[in-house]
């Protein structure tokens, strides 16, 4: 899938790896939806690429096709283990050990780790010594959407590469066309709507049109239009919102960022906000949207998500019932 906004930063990587100026530990840092790891995957073929062409990856080298297949032996991708909600020691341990390994195809070796922000504070300082002691063409390729997350001393030892969304009409034109290629049932009012809530981000919005996200995200509107009404807080908080709690914090921040805007006395988007109040005191909505931020973190590891929620809606209850 083409992303012609990465074009220019593929480019300056280009630029770089052949100046041999591209450092061994890139960061790849940016909001949620906007290519990283697509970036993330052309920097790491273009490392391993066979052919020394300035146009690399070739896309056709014995390198490119193994990593097309996800089989290249050189390439070590780092996630977090369907068992767990972080990157574990061990995980990072074995990185570290395979990067000392005498490459397959070429003498480079490239590691991945998506999500970095999810590496518990174990599995970050074995990666510090790493960064360290970066092995010999070796490359740690980190992508994260919440760079500040990550320890102090890993992010200094890092190349950072910011990916920022396109601009508006550049990324609803080539959504538009991803919904019209992809056969998908959406009219205009809805991608435009699709593609502010995910502030830009093309890869966000075509995920909400194509799956439940956007359905799911209206649904946790309605629950905070209810709770503002003053409705019981056990006849909102069901079990949805505790079934996939990253994607409930995320939802909850992007509606209270609608709110703060808009109490704040930018342009309102009435058609978005729907009920939700727009009249509360900006310094209130400021914090609940910094704890529903901090929520998202949160969900990864072992908290209890309904009380965790259950106090936010109080807090949330709380803030529309004072008025500006």
């Amino acid at each position: 899938m083409k992303l012609p906004w990465l074009d220019d930063l593929q480019r300056q990587l280009n630029d770089t790896f052949l100046a041999q100026r591209l450092g061994h530990a890139p960061l790849i840092e940016g909001p949620s939806g906007v290519g990283k790891r697509a970036l993330g995957d052309w920097l790491s073929r273009r490392i391993l690429c066979l052919e020394g062409a300035e146009q690399a990856p070739c896309g056709n080298c014995r390198s490119c096709t193994l990593f097309g297949g996800g089989a290249h032996p050189d390439f070590f991708d780092i996630g977090i283990p369907e068992d767990k909600r972080e990157i574990p020691v061990d995980s990072i341990r074995d990185l570290n050990g395979r990067l000392q390994l005498t490459a397959s195809l070429t003498d480079r070796r490239v590691g991945r780790i998506l999500p970095a922000e999810a590496m518990n504070t174990n599995a970050a300082n074995a990666l510090l010594k790493s960064l360290e002691e970066p092995a010999s063409n070796a490359w740690l390729i980190l992508i994260s959407d919440q760079p500040s997350r990550l320890p102090a001393t890993i992010r200094s030892r890092c190349q950072a590469i910011t990916v920022r969304p396109p601009a508006h009409d550049e990324a609803l034109a080539w959504l538009k066309s991803q919904v019209t290629a992809r056969s998908i049932q959406a009219d205009e009012e809805t991608t435009e709507h699709a593609l502010e809530l995910a502030g830009d981000a093309p890869l966000a919005a075509l995920e909400l049109i194509e799956g439940e996200g956007m359905e799911f995200g209206l649904s946790i509107r309605q629950g905070l239009i209810r709770t503002a009404r003053g409705e019981a807080l056990q006849n909102v908080l069901d079990s949805s919102w505790t079934a996939h709690p990253e994607l409930t914090w995320r939802w909850i921040s992007t509606w209270i960022g609608l709110v703060l805007r808009s109490s704040l006395g930018a342009r309102k988007k009435a058609d978005l906000l729907g009920e939700l109040p727009d009249y509360l005191k900006p310094e209130s909505v400021a914090r609940l949207w910094d704890q529903a931020l901090r929520g998202s973190a949160l969900a990864r590891g072992n908290a209890r998500q309904d009380l965790l929620l259950g106090k936010w809606l109080l807090e949330w209850t709380a803030v529309c019932n004072q008025r500006t």
